[in-house]
């Protein structure tokens, strides 16, 4: 039977009902019988805690329920078990890699102006820490894809050790052409970093196909799954020098089992992994991310009616989209704060927003519980109550 989406669906979560929630791109949400499935891991964890985690996670054997979990999500992004370690976020993963990979004094890491903060101050801190350099690719708003290709490829000049592009971007909602971009940089001689933190989920995905040294990828966004869920992919040639954050009993196993058991940790997440993928499944892949494309196509239209701009055009867009709101002064890095305060606090309705570039980025999310008019809801406080700098 299939479910039935938009209000009809939120029984399906959490969420509290009188509240209208419109970013589902930057925690996700966790449904009920995930939660379900959580909690009872974690009440066996704490009803046996050694037998627990010897049995499910400490990697003596590819038998473990861990390395179960880590097969199933590979088989959803084309990557074998043996490849794929699990990791509390897309963060997370991208230190190991930064911390995997030697740099001398004057190498570059190539990243774009589009880039996740956190991602940002991580090179920077590697950066000072190796004496390397950020070498950072400014692409503009609005942008097309071939704008964002061709920029990229420019900036990956011999001194580039290694390139942290996303898949989608974080404040802008981009889905950047990451094949394309993987294979220019690969044959530039660029090692590849690809943060696809908002991909698994929300769009068709083969880590195979794209090509680069290593992926990672959040699950506990667009696949549903517990806060701190994500995947880390790395290919054959780079696996043995790819290394976790924290150095623990079983880092000589080597990837991916060197990142299994990394100390005490509460894995009843990742273990509730599978009952996420299940409810995913339940939903549609293909039917949630048409739904979902509807809503964004439905929310373009009222937003721009207040003469927003579309950050790019709605193909390089799938289940997210931004937009920049008309300032009559340079936007500043509060204004995103205040767009968001007030239109919680005033309409409860919640949105990303960001400050890109001198300019006010509203983010708005299509999901399962979403329907039209909450983007009527939303547009119609916008154009009411207007925001910072308007």
């Amino acid at each position: 039977m299939e479910v039935e989406f938009g209000r009809l669906a939120r029984g399906l979560w959490s969420l509290a009902p009188d509240a209208t929630f419109l970013n589902h791109g930057s925690y996700g949400a966790c449904p009920r019988v995930v939660q379900a499935e959580q909690d009872r891991f974690r009440r066996e964890m704490e009803a046996e805690p050694d037998d627990f985690v010897r049995r499910n996670i400490v990697p003596t054997s590819d038998g473990t329920p861990l390395r179960a979990v880590a097969a199933r999500l590979g088989g959803l992004v084309g990557a074998p078990a043996d490849r794929v370690a699990l990791v509390e976020n897309a963060t997370v993963g991208i230190q190991s890699i930064l911390q995997s990979v030697d740099l001398d004094r004057g190498d570059e890491i190539l990243i774009t102006s589009h880039q996740y903060n956190a991602v940002r101050l991580q090179v920077e801190a590697r950066c000072r820490e190796t004496g390397a350099v950020p070498r950072v690719v400014q692409i503009p708003l609005p942008t097309t894809a071939d704008e964002a290709l061709g920029r990229i490829g420019e900036a990956a000049g011999p001194r580039v050790k290694l390139a942290i592009i996303d898949h989608i971007t974080s404040a802008t909602a981009l889905v950047l052409p990451i094949a394309e971009i993987v294979a220019d940089l690969r044959q530039r001689g660029v090692r590849v970093l690809v943060d696809g933190a908002h991909a698994i989920g929300q769009i068709p995905l083969d880590v195979g196909d794209i090509g680069a040294d290593w992926y990672v990828t959040n699950a506990h966004k667009w696949l549903f799954a517990p806060k701190g869920s994500a995947l880390l992919h790395a290919a054959d040639h780079v696996a043995a020098m790819t290394r976790p954050c924290v150095t623990s009993h079983f880092v000589e196993m080597g990837f991916p089992k060197s990142f299994d058991y990394l100390g005490t940790r509460d894995y009843s997440g990742w273990l509730a992994i599978p009952e996420a993928v299940r409810f995913h499944e339940q939903l549609g892949p293909e039917r949630l991310r048409r739904y979902n494309a509807g809503l964004v196509a439905f929310a373009s239209q009222h937003l721009l009616a207040l003469g927003a701009q579309p950050v790019g055009p709605i193909g390089m867009c799938a289940s997210m989209r931004a937009f920049v709101l008309p300032q009559r002064r340079a936007a500043l890095d509060d204004d995103a704060l205040a767009l968001k305060q007030t239109l919680w606090d005033e309409a409860r309705i919640q949105v990303n927003a960001a400050v890109l570039d001198s300019s006010l980025l509203i983010r708005v999310s299509g999901q399962a519980y979403v329907e039209e008019k909450d983007f009527v809801q939303l547009s119609t406080k916008l154009d009411r109550r207007g925001w910072p700098g308007r």
